[in-house]
């Protein structure tokens, strides 16, 4: 069994949008989940197409097994959380404070909780969209055309880039110049 890594919303939102969740997860040798306020976030994708705005049903991951739902189940865990929601929207709060107490990865791409974690020197091993592809990549001997693909797919359904000065700015535009 693989390392466990919980995703956050934005993290997740930008997996499923690159198409290939499947072979990510499958691929990475890691294991994903996501804290139980994620998983009762109204999250969508959207389509290329229309533009409109469609519903992600994570049930399917779910039943797979492929994406385990985790709640802060422990008095520490709960107080953690409602501590750390002072300061961070509920869902990464929550993804915080049960990464940090189960020592699991984290993949988040929320700079304020990055920072968070940072400063307050919190053992949690930090990954984001761009990190988890790139191990993908790396595990699983991707094509560049296949990870381009996942970049256009997420750019397109996540309208997710990172930004100049993000770190792998240069990297996602080496791939992906759009």
């Amino acid at each position: 069994m693989g390392s466990i890594v919980i995703q956050d919303a934005c993290v997740l939102i930008n997996l499923l949008a690159s198409g290939r969740f499947e072979d990510i997860a499958s691929g990475c040798g890691l294991n994903f989940a996501i804290a139980s306020v994620v998983a009762q976030e109204a999250m969508y994708l959207h389509n290329a197409d229309s533009g409109e705005r469609e519903m992600i049903d994570l049930k399917p991951l779910t039943e797979k097994g492929i994406l385990v739902t985790l709640t802060a189940e422990n008095e520490n865990e709960k107080l953690r959380y409602i501590e750390l929601a002072l300061n961070l929207d509920d869902g990464e709060a929550e993804s915080v404070a049960i990464a940090e107490a189960r020592g699991f990865g984290l993949a988040t791409d929320d700079r304020k909780a990055r920072n968070l974690i940072q400063r307050e020197g919190l053992k949690i091993e930090l990954w984001s969209t761009c990190s988890l592809l790139q191990h993908w990549q790396s595990k699983c001997s991707v094509s560049d055309g296949d990870l381009k693909n996942a970049l256009k797919n997420i750019f397109q359904h996540a309208k997710y880039h990172p930004k100049p000065g993000h770190s792998d700015f240069d990297w996602w535009i080496k791939l992906f110049p759009k």
